[in-house]
C-alpha cells in the first residue's frame, strides 16, 4: 500500500511541476513580447470600418470605410492590454498554486523512502 501512496505523491508533484513550468513560460513570453519583441503582439490585419446603410440600402455619404477612427485604435490598444493582463494573471496564478502543491507533495514523497 505504501507504493500507491508514493506513486500518488510523485504524480501530483509532476502535475504541479508541469503547471509551474507552463506558468513560468507564459510569464517569460509576456515579458519578451512587452520589452524585447514589441511588435510580436501587433495585429496583422486591418479591421474594416463598416458604414451603416440607409433604409434604401445605400451607404451614408459622410461615412468613409477606409478610415479607422482614433476611438477604434484606442479600443484595439485597450483590448491588447487587457489580454496581456489576463495572461499575466493566469500565469501568476499557476505559479502561486503550483509551487506550494509541488513543494508539499515532493517533500512528502522524498520522506516516504
Amino acid at each position: 500500500m505504501a507504493w500507491i501512496k508514493r506513486i500518488y505523491l510523485y504524480l501530483v508533484s509532476l502535475i504541479a511541476l508541469i503547471i509551474m513550468v507552463i506558468g513560468a513560460i507564459n510569464l517569460i513570453n509576456i515579458g519578451l513580447k512587452t520589452w524585447v519583441f514589441t511588435k510580436a503582439d501587433m495585429d496583422f490585419y486591418n479591421p474594416r470600418v463598416v458604414c451603416p446603410l440607409t433604409v434604401e440600402g445605400e451607404k451614408i455619404p459622410e461615412c468613409d470605410e477606409k478610415e479607422i477612427t482614433e476611438e477604434e485604435i484606442q479600443r484595439q490598444k485597450d483590448q491588447a492590454t487587457s489580454q496581456r493582463q489576463r495572461q499575466a494573471s493566469n500565469a501568476v496564478a499557476m505559479l502561486l498554486v503550483g509551487t506550494p502543491v509541488f513543494l508539499f507533495h515532493f517533500k512528502l514523497a522524498r520522506n516516504e523512502k
